[in-house]
């Protein structure tokens, strides 16, 4: 398809599409060509080129356009929730949690973000604070929220760690084992 004759917003509709079918090389020619383009200040690509970076793996480069994204729009909590994917995806679980924060600050009940707070705090090593975000799920979330089957099973292998005391002494602080 020659796209030399579209303007940035049907780039970004014919780029979505793309996306949607997987098709991420195709989709990011056309986001490139809309950024480029005199019309091609609108924060939809930012976003829609963050999540193709980091359908890429590419994580950077999916920061850099999810930040832009975020100057533009900065209460959008889908785009700082995939923000905070970028960073667990690219290892550095505290930075993912300090992106997720922000989102549970304005929405204290978000699951996908209380969900990987708890992962992100597994993998530092807080398991007290991960039983927490496991905890809040497991109260607050319908039990068919795909996150609430998510928390429940995390909450049992966190439960199951030598690290913590057995829940008679209602002490969850995590202990190393001897």
């Amino acid at each position: 398809m020659n796209t030399d004759l579209l303007d940035a917003q049907e780039l970004l509709a014919v780029a979505r599409l793309d996306f949607e079918k997987e098709r991420y090389d195709q989709a990011l020619v056309r986001l490139k060509q809309a950024s480029a383009s005199n019309e091609g200040q609108i924060p939809e690509v930012w976003a829609l080129l963050g999540a193709v970076y980091g359908r890429l793996r590419l994580w950077a480069k999916a920061q850099q356009f999810l930040i832009k994204f975020l100057e533009a729009r900065p209460q959008s909590l889908n785009e700082r929730f995939q923000l905070g994917m970028t960073y667990f995806d690219a290892g550095d679980p505290g930075k993912a949690l300090e992106v997720w924060q922000q989102i549970l600050q304005a929405e204290k009940l978000h699951p996908p973000a209380l969900y990987y707070s708890g992962l992100a705090s597994a993998r530092l090593g807080r398991l007290a604070q991960a039983l927490q975000y496991c905890d809040t799920v497991l109260a607050q979330v319908a039990q068919d929220n795909l996150f609430h089957g998510r928390a429940k099973e995390l909450f049992e292998q966190l439960r199951a760690d030598p690290r913590l005391r057995p829940a008679e002494t209602g002490d969850s602080t995590p202990r190393k084992s001897h």
